[in-house]
């Protein structure tokens, strides 16, 4: 999910806004704005220009002279569509953060609901995110049925389809997503089988509890395997996963000689995806990261950071024949790109936290992001739990 998060709070921390999201919303997939102006900036100029998606907008109250009711209004009286442009920007769920001090029954008129004792209270955040979220993927699948989709298989239009004019009926969907007999509903949670990510998870907490028993000689080459079986670990909501897009190894070939890298995965998002193209890379979840005895990357751990370190150098050069070999992967030059290592424990991450990130600032490795194993089966956990969370049963 992404979220935008308009927050009139001066004294918070992005690690506190996360913790306040983290069950719905990975650190990437946050944007927060400080205003309402920065907000209707970040709608326009990303949202509906670039035709990214959003799932939700939480908002507080005041701002100065300024209210969140303006943003509403903004929002709603808009014709603007985004997402691809199939969706209505108008339909975006908006939840008002409750202000006590300025509380009326018309301030929270037209939200989609009111969050009390925020941030405190979960519960209560958790409610009105999940009563908002199901409530638009209804309206959505109200509208497939109302053009002759079925909200589940997505099913060829029939011919009596030609002639549908009822485009105020619809809530969700756009009218150009209608006039193109459009079927590019290209979203996750739009296509997959909940009962096969949950048993993902189990096999992938099994191999790790076998490989810390084996010790197989390729242990990196077993878990590619995996992932390549099960790609929502690391592509996720975000990322194409076909077969075509698993981009496995792909060669980086260096000024247009035979030699090349090798990173394991090229992950290339959906066009309405808010991320960046990722640089993925796999090492060994048993891979100690810190010297025991003096406060150092330990040499495996320092080469693997530098691995991924070399893909960014390549991948940022101004190199016209290593653009070329980039260009014919993604089709284009992309504008930024993000690297993830994939080693380690979340046991030595969480404990020696402060260190490594004084020693990635060091050795400027700050754009590497360090992800362990178990961090990785919690951010899928936490995606199959949205999945079933927001299911919608017609």
């Amino acid at each position: 999910m992404v979220i935008l998060f308009v927050c009139n709070r001066q004294y918070f921390s992005q690690n506190e806004a996360i913790s306040w999201f983290q069950q719905y919303c990975e650190e990437k997939n946050l944007i927060v704005k400080s205003d309402i102006q920065g907000a209707k900036e970040f709608l326009s100029n990303s949202v509906i220009t670039k035709r990214k998606h959003i799932d939700l907008i939480v908002t507080d109250w005041q701002f100065g002279m300024d209210n969140a009711k303006n943003l509403l209004s903004w929002l709603r009286n808009s014709t603007a569509i985004y997402s691809d442009d199939n969706f209505q920007i108008t339909s975006i769920p908006v939840l008002l953060i409750e202000d006590t001090n300025s509380q009326s029954t018309s301030i929270s008129e037209g939200f989609d609901g009111t969050i009390k004792d925020f941030p405190e209270n979960k519960i209560q955040l958790n409610y009105n995110i999940g009563s908002a979220i199901r409530a638009w993927r209804r309206a959505l699948a109200d509208d497939l049925e109302l053009i002759g989709l079925d909200p589940k298989t997505y099913k060829i239009y029939p011919g009596q389809r030609n002639s549908f004019i009822s485009y105020h009926k619809l809530k969700v969907l756009s009218r150009k997503f209608v006039d193109y007999k459009s079927k590019n509903l290209n979203y996750f949670w739009t296509n997959v089988n909940l009962t096969s990510l949950n048993d993902a998870n189990q096999a992938f907490l099994d191999k790790i509890a076998w490989a810390d028993r084996t010790k197989p000689r390729y242990m990196e080459k077993s878990f590619h395997n995996f992932f390549l079986e099960n790609p929502s670990f690391i592509k996720g909501e975000d990322y194409q996963n076909s077969k075509e897009q698993m981009w496995y190894e792909k060669h980086l070939y260096i000024n247009d000689t035979r030699k090349y890298l090798e990173p394991d995965f090229l992950n290339n998002p959906h066009s309405h995806s808010m991320r960046f193209p990722e640089i993925f890379e796999i090492k060994r979840h048993t891979q100690k990261l810190i010297s025991l005895r003096k406060n150092y990357f330990l040499s495996n751990a320092l080469k693997s950071f530098k691995q991924v370190a070399k893909y960014k150098s390549y991948m940022e050069s101004v190199n016209t024949y290593n653009e070329k070999h980039i260009k014919f992967i993604f089709a284009d030059i992309p504008k930024e790109f993000e690297y993830t290592l994939l080693m380690g424990s979340q046991e030595e991450k969480l404990e020696k936290f402060d260190l490594i990130q004084k020693l990635k600032s060091d050795l400027d490795f700050d754009e590497i992001n360090l992800v362990t194993y178990h961090d990785l089966l919690e951010k899928h956990i936490r995606m199959c739990n949205q999945l079933e969370e927001f299911k919608i049963n017609r």
